[in-house]
């Protein structure tokens, strides 16, 4: 187990960097959350790009961050080497950065105060990325059967990266080390991509560095979840856009678990034994994976939402996947993709 006590910052600087396009509803406490963190006086930088926002949002930077000399806010108004939209924004901080560790979050999350502290642990030997977790917090119960949604995949993929098996990353709750992001060429080397993170996830490990996913309370972090059904949407076309380039067998046991209600639907018909032995195997594996990212992550009491985030699945899943093959752009930060 890694003893996070032990760990000291001492040369390696720590770089933040947090893209923020029209979020003043969020960002100041994104950036009280990192001012809170755990962290030694002059070893960390925060970097926050100002996306051409439209609303307060840089004003409430500045004034932010007035007193704080660690926290920078950098103006993007030009693409570098004909990047767009976020990977502009942290290719460029990027480049402005001077750390060793570069953390990524959003402007609308929440990381917690041992955030650092238990992340850098894990960038040993020749990790090149950490994924932390994150989870959406709201008080609806769609927002829990969003948090449940998060749960679920992200404890997948911290259950397949126990066997080596890598499936992504996420953008708002990231460490990447300096070696690996410059091996790679940053996201200046990268093709577009509307799922970044991935993207850069992708190319470190197919440059060989090893990954790691953790799941610990001590990484978790929050994030706003969407209110409408609309929003969802657009959000799962964003994510399968990304989650397309993952191995096929990966992007079979997706659609095969998206599709699970029209799927046992159609195996009901030929045999209905077969299609309620699936549906229990199905909810044995779902309910071991809660099981086991509820009781890591302390987050029990979501245990209370499982029976609705079983219908949100079959119901939403099928129309995630209609909307995704839908010739519809995908409307992200008021831009069209």
């Amino acid at each position: 187990m890694l003893d996070t006590n032990q760990l000291h910052f001492t040369n390696p600087l720590v770089s933040i960097l947090i893209a923020a396009r029209n979020e003043e509803s969020t960002i100041l406490t994104c950036l009280k959350a990192i001012d809170e963190l755990d962290k030694p006086e002059g070893e960390v930088e925060v970097l926050i790009g100002n996306d051409l926002s439209t609303d307060r949002t840089a004003e409430l930077v500045v004034e932010f961050i007035q007193e704080r000399p660690a926290f920078k806010l950098l103006s993007i108004t030009e693409s570098n080497a004909g990047l767009r939209g976020k990977a502009n924004v942290l290719a460029q901080l990027a480049n402005y950065a001077r750390g060793q560790y570069l953390f990524f979050t959003d402007a609308d999350t929440q990381v917690p105060k041992s955030w650092l502290r238990a992340m850098i642990p894990y960038m040993v030997g020749q990790t090149g990325i950490v994924t932390g977790v994150t989870l959406p917090d709201g008080p609806t119960d769609f927002h829990k059967v969003q948090s449940l949604d998060w749960l679920y995949n992200l404890t997948l993929a911290h259950l397949l990266a126990g066997f080596g098996i890598p499936v992504t990353a996420m953008g708002n709750n990231m460490l990447v080390s300096r070696r690996a992001y410059e091996a790679v060429g940053g996201y200046a080397s990268l093709p577009f991509s509307i799922t970044e993170d991935y993207a850069l996830f992708r190319a470190i490990v197919q440059r060989g560095f090893e990954f790691q996913n953790v799941l610990s309370e001590q990484v978790l972090a929050h994030t706003k979840p969407v209110d409408s059904w609309f929003a969802w949407l657009q959000q799962r076309k964003r994510w399968m856009h990304g989650a397309m380039e993952l191995p096929v067998w990966i992007v079979f046991a997706l659609h095969c678990q998206y599709l699970a209600l029209p799927l046992l639907v159609v195996i009901g018909i030929v045999s209905p034994l077969v299609a309620v032995a699936l549906y229990g195997i199905r909810l044995l594996i779902q309910s071991i994976v809660l099981s086991i990212g509820l009781s890591r992550l302390r987050q029990t009491k979501l245990g209370r939402y499982a029976l609705l985030f079983e219908m949100y699945q079959l119901v939403m899943g099928p129309l995630a996947v209609i909307y995704y093959w839908l010739p519809t752009k995908i409307d992200w930060k008021g831009r069209k993709y």
